[in-house]
């Protein structure tokens, strides 16, 4: 089988919607943890059809095929599984970097740091640096894993949006994704991590023991507390008329546990 690679583009549309073309069209020649890295990425897509904007080398935006030798229905924990990796992937901060500040998991697919200066509604102090996007090939083979992360600059497009380089932490988009691809290996590979998940992810979660708010895809948003993850990876929220397991929605975080 050919070994796993990285093709790097100057500029593309998207590389989840290239690499799941390629991937579809020649299997064979994309194994586990092949991937597709762009310079700059001008049509990122988000989850439910957001679009996801960068500007030119001032982020990381790459995709990878996931090929896990684990049981279909543990699928749902990919995106927070490769979230974990990312996380064991970040190159320490240089000195003097941001003291007390760290990085986490938003559920269900968000990067954040907990560095911003100033309180926002929904976020607080944390700041969205990057996101995962999973996609099941179509012949179910595997799964294609978007990967964003924005690195540095100062054009943002949101308020509560982030970079790694506001908390001390220095890198280029090669290099933070070939320590991506080998945390990846290792994460998915663990033998503990497979057989519990939930141990490996919930330590990295913030919105864990938080006042949340869920705009569900369908149907009226909840307000509760965030109490766990269920078995399936699902963001378990304790509600007045009861508890709910959250497969997808945006998460505001109204009150930090």
């Amino acid at each position: 089988m050919t070994k796993p690679y990285l093709r790097i583009v100057e500029s593309t549309g998207s590389t989840n919607a290239d690499l799941l073309r390629a991937a579809t069209a020649e299997p064979d020649a994309w194994p586990h943890l092949s991937g597709i890295l762009a310079r700059h990425q001008r049509g990122g897509r988000g989850r439910t059809g957001r679009t996801w904007d960068t500007d030119a080398h001032a982020a990381l935006t790459f995709s990878v095929v996931l090929r896990p030798d684990r049981p279909r229905e543990q699928w749902s924990w990919l995106p927070l599984l490769a979230g974990v990796a990312v996380l064991r992937a970040m190159p320490a901060p240089v000195a003097g970097g941001a003291p007390g500040v760290r990085l986490a998991l938003k559920w269900p697919n968000d990067l954040v740091h907990t560095g911003g200066g100033q309180d926002l509604p929904d976020w607080h102090r944390l700041r969205k640096v990057g996101g995962l996007l999973a996609e099941v090939l179509p012949d179910g083979s595997g799964v294609v894993l978007g990967i964003g992360v924005n690195l540095a600059g100062a054009s943002l497009p949101v308020p509560w949006a982030g970079t790694l380089a506001e908390v001390g932490i220095e890198t280029d988009a090669q290099t933070l994704a070939a320590r991506i691809v080998a945390s990846l290996a290792h994460v998915l590979a663990d033998p503990a991590i497979t057989a519990d998940p939930r141990s490996a992810v919930g330590p990295h979660v913030v919105s864990l023991g938080a006042e949340v708010r869920v705009e569900l895809p369908t149907g009226p948003a909840i307000h509760g507390e965030a109490t766990g993850l269920a078995d399936d990876g699902a963001l378990v929220v304790r509600t007045d008329a009861g508890v709910r397991h959250v497969h997808a929605g945006d998460v505001a975080h109204v009150r930090l546990g």
